[in-house]
């Protein structure tokens, strides 16, 4: 009888590990990796793809410290758009995620004097 409790007791304990470490990897790794057929895809119809690959790129600051021209040759040249022209790069992501989608979600870049990306963000307008 004692041998069967502590069976249920390590199996409860490798149950809790995984819910443990299923969260972190929510909150450490947001959204999916980066991919480029994906991202251009997606350009048209924002469906959800780039929504969720732009949130682990500014989740891990992978823009950041980069060249526009490096920037640019992973994600893309932006169309030009009215939205947000105090950012260098401005990135359509998708209508606004939520229950009801009124906006827009995008990708904003600023660039430093130095030239390379100093800020990245998700914005909506």
């Amino acid at each position: 009888m004692e041998a069967r409790r502590g069976s249920w007791r390590w199996i409860l304990v490798l149950l809790a590990m995984l819910v443990v470490a299923w969260g972190a990897k929510l909150v450490l790794l947001p959204g999916r990796g980066f991919d480029a057929a994906a991202w251009a895809l997606d350009a048209e119809y924002g469906r959800g793809p780039r929504l969720e690959m732009a949130d682990r790129l500014v989740a891990r600051s992978a823009l950041l410290g980069r060249t526009r021209a490096e920037v640019v040759a992973q994600l893309g040249e932006p169309p030009p758009t009215a939205y947000f022209s105090d950012w260098h790069l401005v990135y359509w992501l998708g209508p606004e995620r939520g229950f009801l989608s009124i906006d827009s979600e995008w990708l904003v870049v600023r660039f430093s004097p130095a030239g390379t990306a100093s800020d990245c963000r998700i914005v909506r307008d």
